[in-house]
Order: structure tokens, then sequence, then C-alpha cells
């Protein structure tokens, strides 16, 4: 009888043990595992139920109400006034990521006078450029509009028609998670003083085609 009593002592107090190290360690490895899953949402923008990071130099302003596969997003960075580098005006074209395209200068008569436009044309792709030099106007884009199709043409920050959308997304972002990769086709992006807007397709994950279009009530024509 005493060695039964022992021998169950010894049991109930080694069951006792493995029960508070269990304790003990489980909130160690809870602790570990939320550190693991946890994200950074300081810098971060909430897309749908995802987060997304963009890169201090995307100055990132605002989310836009989006569509089913378009992303609308309102950007303060320079790229959304010039993608195509700092241009002052119609001289600088020529030695500009612009010096492979065809110029030709243009004058429309519009509400206020004749203005001059320049048109560029490269094999599928057209600009309408428009240098207003004026001080007193807020800050704006040198491209009235424009449809970009080709590879050959040059923008800033290593843009290219052709490229993968990762790669595009990587240019602008630091985390975009891979659902909303996949989701979205279309990405706009907006500048954050009401002026131009952006839009980039993606077909078969590859850049397709850019448009740009500015906030102006004249009407013109390539």
């Amino acid at each position: 009888m005493p060695n039964y009593k022992m021998t169950r002592t010894t049991t109930i107090l080694t069951l006792t043990f493995l029960a508070l190290l269990t304790a003990c360690d489980n909130p160690k490895r809870q602790t570990e595992k939320d550190t693991v899953t946890q994200f950074d949402t300081t810098n971060a923008i909430k897309i749908g139920d995802s987060w997304a990071t963009p890169k201090p130099t995307f100055e990132f302003n605002s989310l836009l109400d989006s569509s089913a596969d378009t992303l609308k997003l309102v950007t303060c960075a320079e790229f959304v006034y010039s993608p195509f580098g700092q241009l002052n005006n119609k001289s600088d074209l020529p030695t500009s990521n612009l010096k492979n395209f065809k110029i030709l200068d243009r004058l429309d008569k519009m509400d206020i006078g004749e203005i001059e436009f320049q048109i560029l044309t490269l094999n599928k792709s057209r600009l309408i450029l428009f240098f207003d030099n004026d001080p007193e106007a807020s800050k704006h884009s040198y491209i009235f509009k424009g449809e970009i199709k080709d590879s050959n043409v040059n923008f800033i920050e290593g843009i290219k028609i052709g490229m993968t959308k990762e790669d595009f997304i990587k240019t602008f972002f630091d985390n975009f998670p891979s659902e909303l990769m996949t989701k979205y086709n279309f990405l706009v992006f907006e500048s954050c003083v009401q002026d131009i807007k952006h839009t980039y397709s993606f077909k078969d994950n590859k850049l397709q085609s850019i448009n740009f279009i500015t906030d102006s009530y004249w009407t013109v024509n390539y």
C-alpha cells in the first residue's frame, strides 16, 4: 500500500509540473506567433480587406472609389506631373526622354486666343503637350493628353510598355498583397492638385497601354 501511495503521489506531482510547464510555454508560443503575423499599418493603406504600403516617394494622398478591376489612387509625387522627366518648354524636347518622337508645333484657336501645342507621334503612341509658363498658374503637367502603346517610349522610374504588373507595382509600393495584384488590371493615378490622370492597363500580367488626360474643358484633337 505505501508503495502505491508513493507512486500515485509521484504521478500527480509529475502531471502538475507538466501542466504548469505547458501553461508557461503557451503564452510564449502565442506571443511568437503574434509577432510573426503582425503587420505594421503605420504607413499602409487599406484596400478592401488588405493592406498595402506605398513607397514614401509615391507621396500617397488618398484612395478613390474603385471598381471590381480598377484601383484609383491620388498621389502628389512629381512622377504624376512629369512621367517623362522635368520639361519646362518645347526646347527641352530634343534632349529629353521624348526625343525619339516626331514633334509638330501647332496653333489651335481657343476661347482665350491662339494656343500652341506640341503634337508628338511614335508608331502607335501619341501625345499632346502644352507648356503653360504662367507663373500664377497652379502646379500642372505639360501633358495635355496622350496614349502610349509602344515599348520604346522612355519614362522615368523605369516604366515601360511590356513590363510585368509586379515590377510596375514594386516601383511605387513596398508591400502590395498578391490578392490585390491579381484583382486589379487597371491602375489609375490622379494628381493631388486637380490636373492630370494616368490609366495603366494590364493584360496577361503585362502593361499594355497608358492613357493620359488632363482636367481641361478645351477640346484638342491629335
